[in-house]
């Protein structure tokens, strides 16, 4: 989907707070903002927003000095994710009645794990386990379940996208369910920092190299979201053989939106912004199909 106009201010608040994060002080946060503004005065808005996070980081980054200004945050989260995933997750799955009900409980406590994003909310070190308890009552404001559950009968080859480090530990629990039915999953972590985002370190600090049937591979980018047009050779081969991908997060449905019946949408409504395009609150959880969110909304 294209850039909205709201976007525009949530990505010069990404390079603020990127910036404090990694330790700035005023004058480099200033300067990162800086940075930012400029970067989107010269951008194509036809793009897709989570696109010009490469180019805002790289430049934040290199202000600050500081390379991975999430690291610390991200260690955190795995820990607390890994803790809650056990005490809340696998307890909810294992009341489930049916394989198509722990399929679905399993897509509940991944988009709980959705919460765990401290590049939306910085100071959520100290209040994550709070925040994911409470995630864990959130209904769907939009599923396409059923749809969802037809295609994986069919499915051999599943490539998972993967979000955030700590909500990671939650999508195990799903991958994990898949694995049980005996699906082939390519799971996808970014190549290089990008915010909060999960990469290989955190894949394997959670565990997701240790289900039966995955493989974990990279995108290729250092970005929000992915770009099909850019992304590794490896992520291209594994999403053509794919006969479902499932993306987490919001920066993955802003660049996957209407890129295919076959894709699956999970995340909550971070902004203002998608609130607007979609019509729900921000807050609300969805489990879309990549044509269904687009036929059914104005987002392009």
């Amino acid at each position: 989907m294209k850039m909205l106009p709201g976007c525009i201010p949530c990505l010069v608040k990404m390079a603020i707070t990127t910036a404090r994060i990694g330790g700035g002080d005023e004058r480099q946060i200033h300067s990162s903002a800086k940075q930012a503004m400029r970067i989107l005065c010269a951008g194509d808005f036809s793009r897709p927003a989570p696109y010009f996070s490469a180019p805002i980081l790289r430049a934040v980054e290199r202000v600050i000095k500081q390379r991975d200004p999430f690291r610390k945050a991200k260690r955190s989260s795995n820990r607390a994710g890994i803790k809650l995933a056990d005490e809340l997750g696998r307890p909810y799955i294992r009341k489930a009645r049916s394989q198509k009900d722990r399929v679905f409980r399993a897509l509940r406590a991944a988009i709980a794990g959705n919460i765990a994003d401290s590049a939306v909310v910085p100071d959520l070190e100290g209040r994550i386990e709070d925040k994911l308890r409470e995630a864990f009552s959130l209904k769907f404001s939009w599923q396409d379940f059923d749809r969802f559950w037809k295609k994986l009968g069919k499915a051999t080859h599943i490539l998972y996208i993967c979000d955030n480090a700590g909500e990671i530990a939650f999508d195990r629990l799903l991958i994990e369910e898949l694995s049980r039915m005996g699906k082939k999953v390519a799971v996808a972590v970014k190549s290089g920092p990008a915010l909060n985002d999960a990469l290989l370190a955190d894949a394997r600090e959670v565990g997701l190299d240790r289900i039966e049937g995955v493989r974990l591979l990279e995108t290729g980018q250092a970005m929000m979201g992915v770009d099909l047009v850019s992304a590794s050779g490896e992520f291209n081969s594994a999403f053509r053989k794919a006969d479902l991908v499932l993306a987490k997060g919001q920066a993955n449905f802003e660049c996957l939106a209407g890129k295919g019946g076959k894709i699956f949408l999970l995340t909550l409504i971070k902004c203002q912004a998608l609130e607007e395009a979609l019509g729900l609150k921000k807050g609300s959880a969805i489990f879309a199909s990549g044509e269904t969110i687009i036929a059914k909304t104005h987002i392009g």
